[in-house]
């Protein structure tokens, strides 16, 4: 398959949206992170074209551009909040309607289970771990999946832009 290359580099990108920067919160590249959430490869070809396309939208509305941004921010504090769970543990209790056991990622000593000054006894409950799945308040982790995925959704929609697929490419869509 051949690829037309555009002629000049990607144009600069309009100054309502943020750029790579080393500031407080340098991973908020909104052109990296909408790239990234329509799955195009970093092409010369797919940075132009979405340059263009982000372009085009703050030239149109910055209104439309603040809107953008606001769902890139909750969708990057969704996906952070969410690998803090993972890397802690805590994950999989967004997903248990139950739980019962020893807090996740902290070790169980004998200090900790030790019932008794006096006899030497030990609480074995600690060993133990239940839950119980089921019901709307189980289902963190597919309901953040999902808000996640229509936030995806919503600023792909919002800048014309079809995501890459492995039966296809991504676009953009111009009427």
């Amino acid at each position: 398959m051949v690829y037309s290359l555009p002629p000049t580099p990607p144009p600069p990108l309009n100054a309502l949206w943020r750029p790579n920067t080393t500031g407080p919160e340098p991973d908020r590249d909104d052109r990296e992170l909408i790239r990234q959430y329509a799955g195009w490869p970093a092409s010369r070809v797919n940075i132009h074209n979405l340059t263009v396309a982000m372009n085009d939208m703050a030239i149109a509305s910055e209104a439309a551009v603040l809107q953008v941004q606001s769902w890139i921010d909750e969708a990057f504090d969704l996906e952070a909040d969410w690998a803090g769970k993972v890397a802690d543990g805590t994950a999989h209790l967004g997903n248990v309607k139950r739980y019962k056991g020893p807090a996740p990622g902290v070790a169980v000593t004998r200090d900790n289970s030790l019932r008794k000054a006096d006899v030497l006894e030990w609480d074995t409950s600690l060993l133990t771990v239940e839950t119980e799945a089921g019901g709307s308040e189980g289902m963190a982790g597919p309901v953040l999946a999902s808000r996640i995925a229509s936030l995806h959704s919503k600023i792909l929609r919002a800048l014309g832009i079809k995501p890459y697929t492995d039966s296809g490419s991504g676009r953009l869509i111009r009427s």
